[in-house]
């Protein structure tokens, strides 16, 4: 498959440093991915949300003693190994955590009824275990290059969208080129493709919710 510059080019053509240069920003066009796919994951649900997803383990920590920083909020299938199988953990409020930490309490977490908490930008699961193992699925944003030709951990149906993302602001950023120089003429022009990109995104966006609806009706 050919890399997401080619394929970008191909579209709108040379993403120039400056105007009327030959030199393709490089730089610009891997911000313009990475931005583009935190753009589509900040749009998708759940049922798609889960395939960019990737598994992360720690060792869940007494209270006070939180170290599992979160990179996003957007996390799944929350488990704790008790020693034979991983059982799931259901969220509680931050404030429960001591009363979830104390075996006097009703609200006692055991290993066999986990449960965890979000706090201060990080995760833990109670009860605490040096040798307990705290698993969870979490969804990062993903740094994409230019030469790249795939994005791991996303979702195959959206990735066309990231490069449609891209292609509209580098032809903005031809644009702006064009404009930083005077040259009006070039501008005007260079703006019809501006908007054909525009609309190409905009209907990919469409596509994408509709999915997402046909998806959630069939479930």
């Amino acid at each position: 498959m050919a890399t997401f510059q080619v394929q970008i080019e191909d579209m709108i053509g040379v993403v120039e440093t400056t105007a009327g240069s030959a030199t393709s920003d490089t730089t610009a066009l891997s911000s313009f991915l990475t931005d583009g796919a935190k753009e589509v994951i900040n749009m998708m649900n759940p049922s798609m949300l889960i395939t960019c997803a990737t598994e992360q383990t720690f060792t869940p920590k007494d209270v006070g003693s939180e170290d599992e920083t979160l990179n996003t909020t957007k996390i799944f299938n929350v488990r704790r190994n008790d020693g034979t199988i991983d059982q799931p953990c259901r969220l509680i409020m931050s404030s429960m955590k001591g009363r979830a930490s104390d075996s006097l309490e009703m609200d006692f977490a055991s290993k066999t009824d986990p449960v965890y908490y979000l706090e201060n930008n990080k995760i833990n699961i109670l009860p605490s275990s040096s040798t307990g193992v705290g698993k969870y699925s979490e969804v990062q944003f993903p740094s994409i290059t230019h030469s790249d030709s795939a994005i791991s951990n996303f979702a195959d149906e959206a990735e066309y969208v990231v490069v449609l993302y891209a292609a509209m602001k580098g032809a903005e950023r031809i644009v702006a080129n064009y404009l930083d120089d005077e040259d009006i003429e070039l501008a005007g022009s260079r703006a019809q493709q501006y908007n054909w990109a525009v609309g190409q995104y905009n209907k990919a966006v469409q596509g994408l919710m509709r999915w997402h609806l046909k998806k959630y009706y069939l479930e």
